[in-house]
């Protein structure tokens, strides 16, 4: 998996691409978070519009990163996933809990109370 990330002014945006299921994989994610918070910023967007594959693993790793971000008082989105990934995210039922937005115009939505 790769990871590329851009800062904005009150969040960070992690675009995913390929398949997340490998430790290393994982880690990776963790590094970058850890940047995001070490920068004070608990909004993260995660673009997963090319990660193609998601495991149980990684699953359970959104769920606490969505808890770290609440507890920081931010918000994980995850941005545009595509239909298999998405497939594997609402059957685990994480949109109770984790923001998910498909286009633009959700993405907003999701980011107004910054």
């Amino acid at each position: 998996m790769e990871i590329a990330s851009s800062y904005r002014e009150t969040y960070f945006q992690l675009s995913l691409t390929g398949q997340m299921w490998q430790h290393e994989d994982l880690e990776m994610l963790e590094r970058h978070v850890d940047i995001c918070f070490k920068a004070k910023r608990p909004w993260i967007i995660l673009d997963l519009e090319r990660l193609t594959f998601l495991n149980s693993q990684a699953l359970g790793r959104l769920v606490r990163l969505h808890m770290r971000c609440k507890d920081a008082g931010g918000k994980l989105i995850l941005f545009q996933p595509r239909s298999n990934v998405l497939d594997v995210i609402e059957i685990s039922n994480l949109p109770q809990f984790i923001a998910i937005a498909n286009t633009e115009d959700e993405l907003t939505e999701c980011m107004e109370i910054i």
